[in-house]
Formats: C-alpha cells, sequence, structure tokens
C-alpha cells in the first residue's frame, strides 16, 4: 500500500502544502479511513426531528446515513443499507415514516432500526434471525446541545472531549437566547468539482479572498444593503486597505474560530437588517447575563466562523450551519442549513432564510464565487509539475494577540493562523494511529469548566 509522509505534505514549521493533497486518490482514500471513519461528524440539529418517525439524510464521508427519531422518542442513526443485498431502504432526504422499505425485495425496518418484515419468510427461509439482521446503527450518536454528531470509531473520545474548548464558543450560537437555536427549512445543496479540504478552509480563515473574489457580488450586496458592504470585515473594495483592529483568528486543539468581535457586523450585508439587529439588541443583556461580558457583548452578534474539523463550520451573522460531504478526491458536496434564535419572530426567521437563499444557496452571489475557485485550485493539480508545487499560508505567522477566551489569538481576519490549524489538524489525523491520537492533548471536561464555565 502506497506510503504517506504527512510531514512532507504538510510542513507546518514553513506553513507549506504539497499541491498533491488536492488531487491523490489514495490519500482521498486514507482521509475516508482515518478522518470520516474516526472523527465526530455533524448529522443535523434534533430541532430537524420534533416528532416519532420524522427523520432526515445525510453522510458521514461517504457513507449514506439515515438519522430517525423513534417511537420511544430516542434518536439513532442507520447506515442507508438493507442488510440483505445493501440496497438503499430511504430515497427521500427526510419526512416522516413507520418504516424504512428496499424496493429491491421488500425487507423492511422499523424507526428502531429492527427487521419488522420479509416477504414470504415463513415459505423461504428456516432460520432467519431477524435480531442479528436490523440495520446497521452508526456506534456513536451524541448531541451536544441540540446539535447531533455521529462517530464510526467505538473507541473514539466522547463528543465533549473532541470538541474541546470549541463549545465555549458554539455556547454564543446555541445558548445566547432562551428558546436555544433552530435549524430553518431544508438545506441548500450544491455539488461543486473540487477537493473537500479547500472549502472548508476558505469559509473558516480566508478572509484575504473577499474583496477580490467577491468584487462583483459585493458591487451587487453593496446597493442592497444601502453600502453597508463597502468595507466588509474591515477590508475596503480591491484591498486598498484593511484594518484588523479587533477581529481575531482563533486556533485550539482540532478546532478553530474566526469573529469580528463588534457584536454587529454579521448583518452588515442583509438587505433588511433592522429587525434581526432589534431582536439581538433586546436579547443582550440576556446573553451578557448568562454567558458573561466578553461572549455577551463582542462575540454575540458578530460574524464568527466556528470550525469543527473536519467539516463543519457554524458561521453566526450569516446565520447558517454549512456541511462539506466528499464525494471523491475532486468532487463534494455542500448543503447549507439556515439557522436562527428559536424565539425570534417569524417574519425575522424570513429575513434570515432569504439572506441565506441570497448569498450562499446554490445561485446564491457569493457560493458561485467560491465554488469557481475551489474548482480551479482543484483541477490546476492534474498536471504532474503542478501537483508538485507548494501552497504557502504564511499570512499573520507568529502574531499573535490577548484573548481571555480559549484558543491561541492572532490580530485580524486579513490572516492565515486558522488555515494552518486546519492542515495541522489535517496531518494529525492522518498520521494518527487510533480515534485518540486525532485529538492530541486536549483540555480535560473538568478543567475547562473551571477556566471557561
Amino acid at each position: 500500500m502506497k506510503k504517506f509522509d504527512y510531514q512532507t505534505l504538510v510542513d507546518s514549521q514553513k506553513a507549506l502544502q504539497q499541491r498533491s493533497i488536492f488531487w491523490d486518490p489514495a490519500i482521498y482514500e486514507e482521509e475516508l479511513k482515518q478522518i470520516f471513519n474516526r472523527c465526530w461528524l455533524f448529522l443535523g440539529h434534533e430541532t430537524q426531528l420534533p416528532q416519532p418517525g420524522d427523520f432526515i439524510r445525510t453522510y458521514m464521508g461517504e457513507d449514506d446515513v439515515i438519522v430517525v427519531r423513534g417511537k420511544d422518542k430516542v434518536i439513532r442513526a442507520f447506515l442507508n443499507a438493507c442488510t440483505h443485498r445493501g440496497n438503499k431502504v430511504c430515497q427521500a432526504e427526510g419526512g416522516n415514516t413507520r418504516s424504512f422499505t428496499c424496493s429491491y425485495h421488500g425487507w423492511s425496518y422499523n424507526t428502531e432500526g429492527d427487521l419488522a418484515g420479509v416477504p414470504l419468510e415463513k415459505e423461504i427461509y428456516d432460520n432467519l434471525d431477524r435480531a442479528s439482521l436490523g440495520l446497521v446503527p452508526v456506534p456513536r450518536l451524541e448531541s451536544y446541545k441540540g446539535l447531533l454528531f455521529g462517530c464510526f470509531s467505538e473507541d473514539a473520545p466522547s463528543l465533549l472531549d473532541y470538541l474541546g474548548d470549541i463549545t465555549w464558543y458554539i455556547d454564543v450560537v446555541t445558548d445566547s437566547a432562551k428558546g436555544g437555536l433552530e435549524v430553518v427549512g431544508t438545506p441548500y445543496r450544491t455539488e461543486i468539482p473540487g477537493n473537500w479540504k479547500l472549502p472548508v478552509e476558505n469559509a473558516i480563515g480566508d478572509g484575504y479572498h473577499v474583496a477580490w473574489a467577491h468584487a462583483g457580488a459585493m458591487s451587487v450586496l453593496g446597493a442592497i444593503g444601502n453600502g453597508r458592504s463597502d468595507n466588509v470585515l474591515g477590508i475596503s473594495a480591491n484591498n486598498t486597505g484593511v484594518d484588523q483592529a479587533g477581529a481575531i483568528e482563533v486556533v485550539m486543539n482540532t478546532h478553530t474560530v474566526l469573529t469580528t468581535l463588534d457584536g454587529q457586523s454579521g448583518y452588515a450585508l442583509y438587505d433588511h437588517p433592522d429587525p434581526v439587529l432589534e431582536h439581538i439588541e433586546k436579547n443582550r443583556p440576556q446573553a451578557i447575563e448568562k454567558l458573561g461580558a466578553l461572549r455577551g457583548k463582542q462575540l454575540y452578534g458578530s460574524e464568527t466562523h466556528i470550525g469543527v474539523f473536519p467539516n463543519l463550520q457554524i458561521i453566526q451573522g450569516l446565520n447558517f450551519i454549512r456541511i462539506i460531504h466528499p464525494k471523491g478526491p475532486g468532487k463534494f458536496e455542500v448543503w447549507t442549513y439556515g439557522m436562527c434564535e428559536r424565539e425570534m419572530p417569524e417574519e425575522t426567521k424570513g429575513i434570515i432564510q432569504n439572506h441565506v437563499r441570497q448569498t450562499f444557496g446554490p445561485a446564491g452571489l457569493l457560493e458561485g464565487d467560491d465554488g469557481d475557485f475551489v474548482e480551479s485550485i482543484t483541477h490546476s493539480a492534474a498536471g504532474y509539475a503542478t501537483r508538485q508545487m507548494k501552497g504557502f499560508l504564511g499570512m499573520g505567522m507568529g502574531r499573535k494577540v490577548p484573548w481571555d477566551g480559549p484558543g491561541e489569538a492572532s490580530p485580524g481576519l486579513v490572516n492565515e493562523a486558522c488555515q494552518r490549524g486546519f492542515y495541522d489538524q489535517w496531518r494529525r489525523a492522518m498520521e494518527a494511529a487510533d480515534a485518540h491520537g486525532i485529538i492530541g492533548e486536549a483540555t480535560p471536561v473538568a478543567l475547562r469548566e473551571v477556566r471557561h464555565g
């Protein structure tokens, strides 16, 4: 089997990444085994499954998975494959059902995953062991404040240990309002011919590309937003200047955060932001009381990009949850779920949904730009010589700023600290001997609660 020198592929000391990691099929197969088979992967949100029988379909790597709330109200996840011949037992993307039935031979399974029906069972089987032929469960399924994650590794650390200090930031999204977080509507799905790692590192930490890559879209959004996007994220049009004051990129073990820390810039591109901003300010005292001044004043309402390794982004302000599903070394699907506070007025939720569709839906003004560049970067590595090139992510390297929250902070949004952190974690995951090795030296849960509770 082909062996890889991951220290050469990702050189953390020099901030270099060999271009072959975006193209080599053998590397991709190792990613499926080392990362997507052992990391905790986002499956959905509990608000998508309010009633018994409610289900959604999603992916863990390239494994098709059903997430369903059973008659006993327990949420479970199963491989979407009949235990007879492997045909999918669910073709719908979501809904409510009493059972899942294979369209090939008619085997059916209840919402708890048990084999419930086999056509002609008495006539053609003498010793069919139904108990051993239920749907194959995802071995680990845990929830963090409504966010559902699954893991194929039975030996993996708990979800709380895997998330580590990133929970301090996630809580700003899940805990700022009394009603908590709500996922609204079905996800927007876009298939792009590129490597899955590129849209991840773009969303978690690339503030540099905004004024260049999105110049056309920003001119449109500037008109829609009454000029509020002229200096989006502190970056002037065409990158002629940048205000690095206040904003930071934060890297902690495994995960990353990018945030403006101003309490309101997340809504700069909205065409009708006032109802959302009014709700944020009305709720801010409660957020401060619950989360403290740092999170309640500076993080709540800011544009904040939370990157949970390997493929989940929770983006406050733009108000969506985004997951990147790999479909091969040169193809992925991006799923974008609108999110809002559950107690927001319906009108305000509608404004958020409209903005998500307008910017990061399949025909969104910003999604298309990012997809074009990801495709171009990926397919330039088709050439052997180009594939030997090394990308350089040295921006802001060595620059640190004091920060009272978890993680190591680097100044400004025009920085590549989060991207370096992502590729460092990629290398650790690819080298790890087991699932515990993926997260390295994580802060113990008890100590995290003392330090950041």
